[in-house]
């Protein structure tokens, strides 16, 4: 909506002043008292003339100044209204939802006056029919034949009423919710015909003024627009304003006309009613509750109803009852939510109710829902055991974060900014502080855990180091899972066999030969109390694949991306279920915490999208309980890596088709010539057939891959065709899921 400020008013003080004072004020010099007799003559101000005329062209540039502003005014509220710029998303969703209504109710009063025009010629023909019945020459069997048929037509007629009738009773049933690509349709096309509109009557104007053939039409056009321009510009009260948004034709939940319906739920005519209201300002539940309701219902939402409103010390909290649609469409509209209350990006949250399928529970932040954040909890040295639980920091509702981690793989996401430290040393710290777990610190690019890394039982900061280390933890895990009786479930942790966490930072940075021994050891390692912690950018699918749910026990998710969302959950409707660690704003610097270290969790008991936040172990802190557990001595095992024995290695040739789609982009389908042309930059052996026709080439080419994958013992990785992308001729390649099911596979091998 365009709005512009009243135009100030200016007083030429030189020229109206004098005029309207001159002879007004008393002048202590006269002697008459004050009062000057003369007239301008023999006088240094000017005369009355001069006065006037100096009045007047101030009068006159106030009044152009008055028309300039107003044409400007106009040619602004022409384009606006023209361009239909200025509709919100509630005046387009009604608009739009009207017009389908008003379609479908003309095809019905079609129908219904098609069927009335029916019945009423079907009625004409009784009445003809009964008056044959009665002319004087139509005889007794005549009467009674004519007497039949006319009965038979009104009982005809009659059916085709009831119809009609039929028809007309009949509810809406064609209401759903526009999305945003249908609103932005709606507005292009109400734009369209308003320009035609315009287009229309300018001509239509121009055609007339011509027919006409003389100078007062053009004038009378012209003065009218001289006269609303400056009304405009003089008059601000004249000007445009966005009107109200439209109530729907209809309701929404009984499909019948709007004006059929006698009584309207309290707490929505109080929200109609209400003037606009932020949540910030309310002061009461009542008033919390309509601003709610308000920013609901003009994001085109259908709310029953806003119960359970409840002030929290960080804003409030409600619960929004649905009477349609889907909790989904109100988590989609969250951003568009945090304007309408008036609160900080990311600051209304969804929590879809499974209980109650229509039931989302909001909670909207008004204040930092952590603060004052308690401290990070002080773990003595040696004063813990990893089977018990511990608190990884507070969460929305004031509980504590309790977690068992003995057994269980944990995978922590989040970008840069996002607070991955606060949850490492929060797990590094309790770890260390007991007396049955050892930590193992990987990280390719040498961090690892700051701090805390001397009180690691083994370290691996190199490549060499690292792959020793992942071998020593896969076969730790393989010889206590042999050590196991048969009546034991899981490995019995003791001072003196204790859990393994192996910490692999920056995993994405690991070769592909590491990276399948970080899933075997997932995989192989959880019941012997050897498993792994995660940490990672973003869940790429390399990272997570299709072993994300039964792999990692403990899923931690701080800012990170939107992609990452869904993989990390394992729900495809992740997000629609309210987990929404996307919305949380990444750190910037050191000036500017924003949201880090707050986080979602999916763990043991802990299945509710509630936002949390770890609790924060700065260095100097965590290096001062370095010292004191080095000084109270570590754990008493000092594992060094086994040998390698007769692991298998993985093939070059797999390596080779998977760098080949790296160098891709890693699509889902890599085609075979794309697949040979890798190769051939890796030996001459693959460019021997480089003056052959493409099919000869690829099929010496697949013949050759084919051979070298057998010799390795793979013998289910082969090319497929797709027959999807060409019916007639079917392009060869292979698939991303193959290669990686076979990386997979190479990984558990050993552990089957």
């Amino acid at each position: 909506m365009t709005t512009h400020p009243p135009e100030p008013i200016v007083i030429d003080l030189e020229a109206e002043g004098e005029f309207l004072t001159d002879d007004d004020q008393p002048n202590p010099s006269s002697p008459t008292g004050g009062v000057n007799s003369s007239n301008g003559a023999g006088s240094d101000k000017p005369g009355i003339g001069a006065r006037l005329a100096t009045g007047a062209q101030a009068l006159a540039r106030r009044e152009y100044t008055a028309l300039r502003d107003g044409l400007t005014v106009l040619k602004t509220e022409t384009k606006t209204w023209a361009n239909a710029s200025e509709e919100t998303a509630a005046h387009l969703r009604a608009g739009l939802l009207n017009r389908r209504y008003n379609t479908w109710q003309g095809k019905q009063n079609a129908e219904v006056e098609r069927l009335e025009e029916k019945a009423g010629e079907l009625e004409k023909r009784a009445r003809r029919a009964t008056a044959a019945g009665q002319a004087d020459e139509a005889s007794t069997a005549d009467h009674k034949q004519a007497t039949a048929a006319a009965a038979a037509l009104h009982q005809e007629a009659a059916a085709w009423r009831e119809r009609a009738r039929d028809i007309q009773r009949r509810p809406y049933t064609g209401h759903h919710e526009p999305v945003d690509a249908e609103l932005e349709r709606h507005r292009r096309r109400t734009a369209n015909k308003r320009w035609a509109g315009l287009a229309t009557l300018t001509l239509a104007v121009g055609g007339l003024e011509i027919a006409a053939g003389s100078l007062f039409l053009p004038t009378f056009t012209a003065a009218a627009i001289a006269v609303v321009a400056w009304a405009k510009g003089r008059i601000t009260s004249w000007r445009r304003t966005l009107p109200d948004v439209p109530a729907l034709a209809y309701e929404i939940a009984t499909g019948k006309p709007a004006d059929d319906k006698k009584e309207k739920d309290k707490t929505k005519q109080a929200a109609t009613d209400a003037p606009p209201l932020r949540i910030g300002q309310a002061t009461t539940e009542e008033q919390a509750g309509t601003a709610v309701l308000q920013a609901l219902l003009g994001e085109g939402l259908a709310i029953g109803s806003v119960t359970d409103v409840t002030r929290e010390k960080w804003g409030w909290k409600a619960t929004a009852h649905l009477v349609k649609g889907k909790p989904a469409d109100l988590v989609l509209r969250l951003p568009q939510l945090d304007v309408a209350l008036g609160v900080r990006a990311g600051g209304v949250m969804a929590q879809p109710q499974t209980a109650a399928a229509g039931s989302v529970v909001l909670r909207i932040l008004l204040g930092d829902p952590f603060d004052p954040m308690p401290p990070h909890p002080v773990h003595a040295p040696r004063s813990n055991s990893i089977l018990k639980p511990f608190s990884l920091g507070p969460s929305m509702d004031g509980s504590p974060t309790q977690v068992t981690i003995a057994g269980q793989n944990i995978m922590v996401i989040a970008v840069p900014g996002g607070g991955k430290s606060a949850i490492v040393r929060t797990l590094a710290d309790y770890i260390t502080s007991c007396t049955d777990a050892i930590a193992v610190d990987v990280d390719p690019t040498g961090r690892g855990l700051g701090p805390l890394r001397r009180l690691a039982a083994m370290t691996a900061y190199d490549e060499q180091r690292i792959d020793d280390v992942l071998d020593w933890a896969i076969r730790e895990a393989e010889i206590r899972t042999e050590q196991m009786g048969d009546d034991v479930d899981n490995w019995p942790v003791t001072d003196q066999a204790p859990a393994v966490f192996v910490t692999v930072d920056e995993h994405p940075q690991l070769t592909k030969t590491q990276k399948a021994k970080v899933i075997k050891l997932g995989r192989i390692g959880r019941k012997a109390r050897v498993t792994v912690v995660l940490l990672s950018q973003d869940a790429t699918s390399d990272v997570v694949g299709d072993a994300i749910a039964d792999v990692f026990g403990i899923r931690i998710m701080l800012p990170c991306r939107k992609a990452d969302v869904p993989l990390v959950v394992g729900s495809d409707t992740a997000i629609s279920e309210g987990w929404m660690p996307h919305r949380l704003v990444p750190s910037p610097g050191d000036w500017d915490l924003a949201d880090a270290g707050a986080f979602y969790i999916v763990a043991p008991g802990l299945r509710d999208p509630i936002l949390r936040k770890a609790t924060f172990l700065n260095a100097a802190t965590a290096t001062l309980r370095t010292q004191e557990r080095l000084a109270a001595g570590t754990v008493t095992i000092t594992p060094e890596p086994a040998e390698k024995g007769d692991e298998q290695e993985v093939p070059e040739m797999l390596l080779a088709i998977r760098e080949a789609f790296e160098k891709h982009g890693d699509p889902d389908f890599l085609l075979t010539d794309q697949v040979l042309d890798h190769l051939a930059t890796t030996g001459e052996e693959w460019r021997k057939w480089d003056g052959q026709e493409p099919a000869a080439r690829r099929r010496e080419g697949v013949k050759k891959i084919g051979k070298d994958l057998k010799k390795a013992g793979i013998t289910d990785l082969s090319t497929v065709r797709r027959f999807d992308l060409d019916g007639a001729n079917p392009p060869s390649g292979y698939r991303l899921s193959d290669v990686e099911a076979t990386f997979t596979k190479l990984a558990t091998k050993d552990a089957a």
